[in-house]
């Protein structure tokens, strides 16, 4: 419903847009830019004048490179005279020469290499077969071994040693329960009993289905019955609603 009143309407007011505000500006150049300028030092008093010493004015202005020298103009500059005539010293000459490879020393070696005649038929020293011998390894059913090369022999007293009539009966399995009974096939027999069994009334009144007319459809769960709402609570119900007096925070007085 609309009020018209010489062709204006409420919902005409409505649809406009909003106005922006007078100090709006569209399109700033930059975030830095201000609406003024801030006021300048001023004799007047309306402005604070800071003054510093001539040290902090002299720590403030930027550094100045003194030995700074540009880039050099190309890959090709000219060489002074003085360069051009002077001598390098002993151990400068020693440093730019060369280095020299040593007499002993061997380039990398080939795949394919050949071997000398001597090699070929040297005989090696008794040592060197002994040494050369696989290591002999011990029976593992004798020797109880935990790591590489720790062995533990079985004494030959453990080996005939009798175990008690107590250690036999220990060493036994667990037999099962008298009333155990194996899990049963997917498919059994079901036995007469079961088949001819007759429940009774309270088993029949449990499975029979609720009836519809028991139903209530107006029934309201939020709703607080006569005798309900006079029920007065007991002494020791009251005593357990008291909120405990160190967690109660007094309230401040306005």
């Amino acid at each position: 419903m609309s009020v018209k009143s010489e062709g204006y309407t409420r919902i005409d007011s409505l649809s406009q847009a909003k106005r922006a505000p007078p100090e709006f500006h569209e399109d700033r150049r930059s975030v830095y830019w201000v609406d003024r300028l801030p006021p300048t030092p001023q004799r007047n008093g309306m402005t604070t004048e800071f003054v510093t010493s001539s040290r902090l004015e002299a720590l403030s202005q930027p550094r100045r490179a003194v030995y700074y020298k540009g880039d050099r103009p190309g890959p090709i500059w000219p060489v002074r005279r003085t360069a051009m005539n002077a001598d390098c010293s002993v151990r400068l000459e020693q440093l730019g020469q060369p280095k020299t490879l040593d007499n002993q020393y061997c380039f990398d070696r080939t795949a394919y290499m050949m071997v000398s005649r001597g090699a070929q038929s040297a005989e090696p020293s008794t040592r060197l077969q002994q040494l050369s011998q696989p290591l002999a390894r011990k029976q593992v059913q004798e020797y109880k071994e935990s790591e590489w090369g720790q062995t533990f022999p079985v004494s030959d007293n453990s080996k005939k040693a009798i175990a008690s009539v107590r250690l036999e009966q220990l060493a036994e399995s667990k037999a099962y329960h008298k009333f155990f009974r194996d899990e049963k096939p997917v498919q059994w027999n079901v036995p007469d009993g079961a088949l001819k069994a007759t429940a009774n009334i309270r088993l029949q009144q449990l499975s029979r289905p609720r009836s519809r007319t028991m139903i209530k459809d107006d029934y309201d769960p939020y709703r607080v019955s006569v005798a309900a709402r006079r029920v007065h609570a007991t002494p020791r119900i009251e005593e357990l609603c008291v909120p405990i007096p160190r967690k109660v925070r007094p309230k401040n007085a306005a």
